[in-house]
């Protein structure tokens, strides 16, 4: 092998790959197209060996839990995406992985998506710069990035489709208009690949009908439009239903390993050119990222200090403060009550493939990091967070007339259907006989010891309505009760119940959202827990009066595989703050959620910090900005809504349509009627910081109509702080903004700092039907220079002279 052309580094990439294909026979093309890399490897061309790495690389029990996807977008800070690219990439490498499942880049169009957590939020131009530079960075260290999901793949309700397997029906039908798939859906794929991407993996969704990995025309369009040629690969099982379709559209590998269901016979009856084309991908990628040049070292361990560190300041970086009434930084002679899952109940990572394996000895809780930094800490349970409870006991249940203890459960195949009588409602199909009668009717009498408020939580995969004497609480559905290595996805409410009265308790229930993977031991499920009424609220009001400061923190769980039922903030976590800050009005509430939720306390309470899943150095990071040693330095990628009616794509509670129609005409998020109309509670782009700053814009404008905008910014404050310039566009005629272009500042204290920033006509274009492209606007336009979007900022004219483009409606 030794002086064949494909290895040498001094010719031309093309010329490499074209050396390699001129040296394999028929049979050599085939065998890749089923999955089998030997012709390619023997040759001295690494395989895909790929690994999940949305927060860190799951399923290496060693590697570093870095914060978030949607932390590292509030950090509105390329520089940081790319290091954090790198960091993954550079484990992924140690690990002996050659490519990286990631970034995720699909736009939080739904606000109750489950994989908000692990992406880059609602504005395409922020998803897509990050993306761009966190894809840099990982194949700077010479491994392969795959950017997911391509496309139109915007939450979880019947992303797999609905069913046990093998009958299991098809997944969601997404119609989304040419213009609104281009303007808004495609962009962060498009910043990815000309920011070098080799690889794309296609989404479980169909779009206008047609399965992603198996249209010819959505698989043609990157490499026809933005000139790429990387390999795709699709989704996990369910993204490809008709294999022979996917190959004969393009679809470069069949699966994430193995064939992907394709048989031999199948890709022998292939055009030939097809099967060429795929190769070459391949091997172009895998030469063109540099792990021909530079082959994986021996395996070693993938973490390091330098990427602990990085983990933190990722944790910073992307926190926001959302309101803080002079109560922060916090001194270290403070006496701090703690309330709230602050130590084994915190929440560091999204759940799914993004998932990461926490090394509980490298771990410091919020808990243990703020007692070493306060003058004393007293610690109030308040409320476990967004947990499974235990198991409502069977002496609470009776029979629906009466007669004795137990449960009424109504089973069916399918058609037959037959009825038992169980201890409680506990049940697991077993994931390895599917085609087994399921529980579709729970009926039985509740009767309370105590009476109060109780909270039940109902674990599950499938999907149920719960009604209590006839009246809905709950309603929805999770693919699955816990998704690899994140947290537990219950769905929770609270109800106020009388010790000794019974109340009726009926469950209907279907396994349809759940997926089955016998060796992953997922399949359907339903458990029901409760926590009995306690003095958990009256203790947290006692302890928190008592303390200089209380600290309040608010849990929700989330991942791959469900969607949230809603943006309210579950069980009594809402009650335990408005019961604490009525105790202690320098009460700081601390947000460690995945994304926006309603919040109608925020005038209550002192201060509010968004810490998201904030990774393995959750506890050192949150106690570092609590005390002043460093700031908070986020900026929110997504909207804060006022209600959930404010924000598109919402659907009914348990509801998993088959088709949903993105109708927004690219207004989602900040963009929306309803936030334009009515305002958010914390708009896009807004946090605050331990200091005040003040801008100054100059512009000019260029030959080919871009404008500069040299920004000044003086810090008004007595601490160091960060000035994020962000840079919206309101198009002629139009009244809502689109960010453009945006810019961190650091800026010292009592004093001034510079940055200039480029906006170009390329950056204010539309889909044009007659171009077949994107195109810039012509007219004349308002550039804001603000500190977020509803911010009126500074006014900069920008005039893009051109043939018209039909504005938005």
């Amino acid at each position: 092998m030794t002086g064949s052309p494909w290895l040498s580094p001094d010719l031309v990439l093309e010329d490499r790959v074209s050396a390699l294909l001129a040296d394999l026979a028929p049979a050599d093309f085939e065998a890749v197209a089923l999955g089998d890399f030997t012709a390619l490897t023997s040759r001295g061309i690494p395989e895909p060996h790929y690994v999940d790495a949305g927060t860190g690389l799951r399923g290496v029990g060693s590697a570093t839990a870095f914060p978030a996807g949607i932390a590292l977008a509030a950090s509105f800070d390329e520089e940081l995406a790319e290091e954090y690219g790198a960091a993954v990439g550079e484990e992924a490498r140690r690990a002996g992985f050659t490519v990286l499942l990631g970034p995720t880049v699909d736009l939080a169009r739904d606000p109750v998506g489950g994989r908000i957590g692990e992406a880059l939020g609602e504005d395409p131009h922020l998803a897509g710069a990050l993306g761009a530079a966190h894809v840099r960075g990982v194949q700077s260290r010479h491994v392969v990035a795959q950017v997911k999901h391509y496309v139109a793949y915007n939450g979880e309700k019947r992303r797999t489709g609905h069913g046990l397997e093998p009958e299991r029906g098809d997944s969601v039908n997404v119609k989304v208009s040419r213009a609104e798939l281009h303007d808004v859906y495609l962009r962060p794929f498009e910043a990815a690949v000309r920011a070098g991407a080799w690889s794309m993996m296609g989404s479980y969704n169909r779009l206008d009908g047609e399965y992603v990995c198996e249209s010819r025309e959505l698989l043609d369009l990157p490499r026809e439009m933005w000139g790429w040629k990387g390999f795709y690969c699709p989704d996990f099982i369910f993204a490809v239903r008709d294999p022979q379709k996917a190959l004969e559209a393009g679809l470069d590998l069949g699966a994430l390993g193995g064939d992907g269901g394709r048989t031999p016979e199948m890709v022998a009856a292939a055009d030939p050119g097809l099967l060429s084309r795929a190769v070459a991908n391949v091997v172009r990628a895998m030469i063109g990222v540099g792990l021909v040049d530079h082959p994986l070292p021996p395996a070693g361990e993938p973490s390091s200090e330098d990427h602990r560190d990085l983990a933190f300041r990722a944790a910073v970086g992307g926190s926001v403060l959302l309101r803080n009434d002079g109560l922060l930084p916090l001194a270290a002679d403070r006496s701090v009550a703690l309330i709230g899952p602050c130590h084994d109940g915190a929440i560091h990572v999204v759940g799914g493939a993004a998932s990461v394996s926490l090394n509980r000895s490298r771990i410091t809780s919020p808990r243990d990091a703020i007692a070493s930094r306060a003058g004393r800490v007293s610690l109030a349970t308040g409320s476990v967070g967004d947990v499974p409870l235990p198991p409502v006991p069977a002496s609470a249940f009776t029979l629906p007339d009466g007669s004795r203890p137990g449960v009424e459960v109504e089973f069916t195949d399918g058609s037959a259907t037959g009825t038992d009588v169980l201890p409680q409602i506990d049940h697991t199909l077993d994931p390895a006989d599917p085609g087994r009668a399921w529980p579709r009717a729970w009926r039985t009498l509740l009767t309370p010891s105590t009476s109060g408020s109780h909270r039940l939580s109902l674990t599950l995969g499938g999907a149920a309505h719960v009604r209590l004497d006839g009246v809905e609480i709950m309603a929805g559905g999770r693919e699955v009760e816990q998704f690899i290595s994140g947290p537990h996805y219950p769905m929770q409410t609270v109800v106020e119940l009388r010790a000794g009265v019974p109340v009726a308790l009926e469950i209907d229930y279907t396994p349809g959202p759940a997926i089955t993977i016998p060796p992953m031991g997922l399949g359907p499920t339903l458990r029901l827990g409760w926590q009995e009424p306690g003095d958990r609220l009256d203790e947290a009001a006692r302890i928190a009066a008592e303390a200089d400061v209380a600290v309040v923190f608010v849990t929700m769980a989330t991942g791959e595989g469900m969607d949230r039922d809603s943006l309210s903030i579950p069980g009594e976590q809402n009650q335990l703050v408005r019961r604490v800050a009525a105790a202690n009005p320098r009460t700081v509430v601390v947000l460690n959620t995945p994304g926006a939720v309603e919040i109608d306390w925020a005038d209550e309470v002192a201060a509010i910090l968004q810490v998201w899943y904030p990774g393995e150095r959750y506890g050192g990071a949150l106690a570092a900005m609590l005390f002043g040693e460093t700031e908070p330095g986020g900026r929110l990628p997504l909207t804060f809504p006022r209600t959930r009616a404010d924000l598109p794509g919402q659907t009914p509670p348990g509801h998993a349509p088959e088709t949903l129609d993105y109708d927004e005409d690219g207004g989602i998020g900040y963009r929306s009627p309803g936030i334009q109309s009515r305002g958010a509670r914390f708009p896009f782009g807004f946090g605050l910081g331990y200091a005040t700053t003040e801008a100054q814009v100059n512009s000019g404008r260029l030959a080919d109509g871009s404008v500069h905008l040299d920004i000044t910014v003086t810090n008004l404050g007595d601490r160091d702080t960060t000035h994020v310039a962000q840079v919206y566009a309101r198009f002629d005629g139009e009244n809502g903004r689109e960010l453009v272009a945006f810019r961190r500042i650091p800026v010292h204290a009592g004093s001034t700092a510079q940055a200039r920033i480029t906006v170009y006509p390329s950056d204010l274009a539309r889909w044009s039907d007659d171009a077949g492209r994107r195109i810039p606007v012509p007219g004349s336009h308002t550039l804001h220079v603000a500190q977020h979007s509803a911010d009126e900022g500074i006014r900069v004219p920008m005039t893009i002279t051109g043939a018209p483009v039909a504005p938005r409606d």
